[in-house]
């Protein structure tokens, strides 16, 4: 029988059992749904349950990046805090199921238990996978390679210029200047902030 949930009663079935796995791995809310351990930057971890149409919810985690710039109405910015934070690196797996709260709190507390040990052990190993940005890079390329995510690489802003910026920071500039030429190309970008992303991957990149 439909009961669809109103925000509060789905955050008060939510918040708690987030709270009982991320908890313990350190990572504290900074925002409904969302959890973060900012205690070694420049890589912050975040996990997230995003909200999707049809009242069902998704379980994303990944990396927050001190040195990924993100574009915003035109302007390249920053978000370089816990509270900015944003999945620079975002593992978002299609395979995983979607919890709803079209159906009571029953039915959404019984679908968190069964996804939420599976989604946060996921998240635990590509967290150790990108301790390194080596190892960043190797999350990139797999979800690039192997389509693991929702969408296509490119549906993603900030996948593309996490690339871009970990092959700077791994010594590989050529590579990096090839794959931010191929995200730029098109119109969607303004030239002053395509200027912009060409001179900050090369200040990345530090003197020659």
């Amino acid at each position: 029988m439909v009961e669809l949930l109103s925000a509060s009663e789905r955050d008060a079935v939510i918040s708690p059992l987030l709270r009982e796995h991320l908890e313990p791995l350190r990572l504290h809310e900074i925002a409904r749904r969302r959890w973060i351990d900012g205690s070694r930057p420049p890589a912050r971890r975040l996990f997230e349950l995003q909200l999707l149409k049809g009242a069902a919810l998704k379980a994303c985690w990944g990396f927050s990046l001190d040195f990924v710039p993100h574009i915003s109405g035109g302007t390249t910015r920053w978000h370089r805090s816990d509270k900015t934070a944003m999945l620079d690196i975002i593992v978002d797996p299609k395979a995983l199921p979607q919890p709803s709260y079209l159906y009571g709190t029953g039915r959404l507390r019984a679908d968190l238990v069964a996804l939420l040990p599976v989604a946060v052990a996921a998240a635990q190993r590509d967290w150790e996978r990108g301790s390194t940005y080596e190892g960043m890079l190797t999350i990139i390329r797999d979800i690039r390679e192997q389509q693991t995510n929702c969408f296509g690489f490119r549906n993603y802003t900030q996948l593309p210029l996490a690339s871009v910026f970990l092959l700077v920071k791994t010594g590989k500039l050529a590579m990096a200047e090839r794959e931010l030429e191929q995200h730029m190309a098109g119109d969607w970008l303004k030239e002053a902030a395509a200027q912009k992303l060409r001179q900050l991957l090369h200040e990345s990149a530090g003197p020659v």
